[in-house]
C-alpha cells in the first residue's frame, strides 16, 4: 500500500472504477473532477421539465459492474437499479417495416417473420458471433494487451491458434453480407460498428462479437436513468473513504527529470503523489497536463483517425408515442453513403440514421405527465474546426421531417423544450480530442493494439483509464479500463 494518496484525474466511469478498485485494495484515493458532476460523458441534463442522460444509453456486459462491486464485497443491485430490457430496441425502415429486438430466443422468430431470413441463417450467424466473443473477450477486453502475463498462458495460446476464427481479415459488412442476402438484416448487423464509432465497411469483422454481447448476454436499462450508474458508483466510492474534489480543474501533472510522477497542480498549488491515474483523453493528457506534446505516443495519436462523434438534439415532447420504446432506430436508405459521408467526406450525413433514447419509458419522472424526453442522436464526423452551423440546422430539419413522416404526426407541434450537443461542444466539455466519442478509430485490423496502454512506459507512476485507452469506449469498457489499470498498479505498484 502506498503511503501517499493516489490521485485520480477525471471522474468518468474509468476514473470512478479505478478509484473504487484502489480503495478496495486499502489505498487512499483523491479524485479531481473539473465539472460539478461526476460521470464524464455519462452525465445528466435538465431542460425545462425534462431530464436527459447526455451520453451512453444502452447498458450491456452487466457482469463488469457486478465484478467491480464484488471486489468491495458489495452487490451492484443494492446501488444501481439495473433492469433487463424486453424488448431492447425498436427498428424502423423507410418502407414502413417495424419490429423490435430482444434476447436471441425472442429475437429469432421476430427476424424470420419480418425479414427474408431463415432460422438456420440466424442460428448460424449467432453461433459465429458467439465464437468470436468466446475467443476474444477475456484477452482483448478483460486484460491489458501490453502486459506479458496476458500472453503467457494456455488460454491465450489456444485463442491465438484460432486467430482466423475471429474473422479479422474482412470487414463487418462483408462478413454480414456472406451470412444474409436480406439488405435490412445486413444493415441491422452493420449498425453495431457504431457502438465504438466505426465504419462497418472498414472495421474488421471481429467486431461482430458485439451482436452476441447484446443479444446473447442481454441489454439493460437503469430505473433512474443511466446517470444512476454514476450515482451508484459514486455512493460506493464515498462509502469506501474516497475523497472527490469536483469543480476543481487539474492544471498539470508533475514529474521530475527522470519522469517519475510527483503529483498534480491545482489552483497553482502542487498536491504531491507518486501515483496518478489519468481518466483524461490521451492527447489532452500529453499536450496539456503533461505538456509533453513531443512524446512519440502523442505524435502517433495525432496522426491516427478519430472515431465518430455525434450530433444530439434534446427534445422535450409533449405527447406520448406508444409505438416507441426506450431505444429506437430509424435507418437511412443508403448506409454505405452515410458512413462514407461521416468517415471519408467528414460531413454530417444528408440522410442520417436516427437514434432516439426515451428514458421516460422506464423512468416516468424524466418527463411531465403526457410527455416524453427524446434524446435524438445522429452519427457525425469528429470536429476538425469546420463550421457545422449550416449543417446542424439542416440536419435538425431533416430529422424532424423524417420522424414526422414515419410516425405520421407533425412533430414540430409537440416539441416544447429544445437543446443541442455538437461535436465541438463534446470536445470543449469533455476534453475528448475532436469530440470523438471512442478515442481513435477502430477501422483497421490493428486498432485494438493501437489504443493507449493502461500503465505508462514513459512515466513511472502514471496509469491510464477511460474511453480513449484500452480496452475502449462505452460504459462497460471504460469501467474495465479502471479495473485493469488498478490491477496493474497492484502488481507493480510502489
Amino acid at each position: 500500500m502506498s503511503k501517499d494518496p493516489i490521485i485520480i484525474v477525471g471522474g468518468g466511469l474509468g476514473g470512478l472504477s479505478a478509484a473504487i478498485s484502489l480503495l478496495s485494495q486499502g489505498e487512499k484515493v483523491l479524485l479531481y473532477e473539473k465539472h460539478e458532476n461526476l460521470g464524464g460523458k455519462a452525465n445528466t441534463k435538465v431542460i425545462g421539465e425534462y431530464r436527459f442522460d447526455t451520453g451512453p444509453s444502452l447498458l450491456t456486459l452487466v457482469k463488469v459492474f457486478e465484478d467491480l462491486f464484488t471486489l468491495c464485497g458489495k452487490n451492484v443491485y443494492d446501488y444501481i437499479p439495473i433492469v433487463p430490457l424486453s424488448p431492447i430496441t425498436h427498428y424502423w425502415f423507410s418502407d414502413g417495416t417495424h419490429f423490435t429486438s430482444d434476447t436471441i430466443e425472442k429475437f429469432t422468430p421476430t427476424l424470420t417473420s419480418h425479414l427474408e431470413v431463415t432460422q438456420k441463417e440466424v442460428d448460424s450467424y449467432i453461433s459465429y458471433s458467439k465464437k468470436i466473443w468466446d475467443l476474444t473477450h477475456e484477452i482483448f477486453l478483460m486484460k491489458s494487451l501490453h502486459s506479458s502475463s496476458t500472453y503467457f498462458n494456455k488460454k491465450t495460446f489456444l485463442s491465438f491458434m484460432q486467430l482466423l476464427k475471429i474473422d479479422p481479415l474482412r470487414s463487418m459488412h462483408k462478413a454480414n453480407s456472406s451470412y444474409f442476402r436480406d439488405n435490412k438484416m445486413v444493415q441491422l448487423l452493420d449498425r453495431y460498428a457504431t457502438y465504438n464509432g466505426s465504419d462497418p465497411y472498414q472495421a474488421p469483422a471481429t467486431l461482430n462479437n458485439i451482436v452476441y454481447a447484446e443479444h446473447g448476454l442481454g441489454g439493460y436499462g437503469v430505473k433512474n436513468g443511466i446517470y444512476g450508474i454514476v450515482e451508484g458508483m459514486a455512493k460506493l466510492f464515498y462509502e469506501l473513504g474516497g475523497v472527490a474534489y469536483t469543480q476543481t480543474k487539474v492544471e498539470r501533472i508533475t514529474y521530475d527529470n527522470k519522469r517519475n510522477i510527483t503529483g498534480i497542480v491545482v489552483n497553482g498549488q502542487e498536491v504531491k503523489s507518486k501515483t496518478v491515474f489519468s481518466d483524461v483523453d490521451t492527447l489532452t493528457l500529453y499536450e496539456t497536463l503533461l505538456q509533453d506534446e513531443k512524446a512519440p505516443i502523442a505524435k502517433r495519436y495525432r496522426s491516427l483517425p478519430s472515431s465518430s462523434s455525434a450530433l444530439v438534439f434534446y427534445f422535450g415532447v409533449h405527447k406520448e408515442f406508444k409505438e416507441l420504446g426506450i431505444h429506437n432506430i430509424f435507418f437511412s436508405d443508403d448506409y454505405k453513403k452515410e458512413f462514407t459521408e461521416i468517415h471519408t467526406l467528414h460531413k454530417i450525413p444528408e440522410d442520417p440514421t436516427i437514434y432516439i433514447n426515451i428514458t421516460s419509458k422506464i423512468t416516468p419522472t424524466d418527463a411531465p405527465v403526457g410527455g416524453e424526453n427524446w434524446f435524438v442522436l445522429v452519427n457525425a464526423p469528429p470536429y476538425t474546426g469546420d463550421n457545422f452551423e449550416i449543417e446542424i440546422e439542416r440536419t435538425r430539419l431533416t430529422v424532424i421531417k423524417k420522424l414526422s413522416n414515419i410516425l405520421k404526426v407533425d412533430l414540430n407541434k409537440y416539441i416544447e423544450s429544445d437543446g443541442i450537443l455538437t461535436p465541438k461542444m463534446i470536445e470543449e466539455e469533455t476534453n475528448s480530442y475532436q469530440g470523438a466519442l471512442y478515442g481513435i478509430s477502430s477501422n483497421t485490423l490493428m486498432a485494438a493494439f493501437l489504443r493507449h496502454r493502461n500503465q505508462s512506459k514513459r512515466y513511472k507512476g502514471l496509469y491510464h483509464c477511460g474511453g480513449s485507452v484500452h480496452p475502449g469506449g462505452g460504459m462497460p469498457l471504460a469501467t474495465l479500463s479502471g479495473m485493469i489499470s488498478s490491477e496493474l498498479y497492484k502488481k507493480r505498484g510502489f
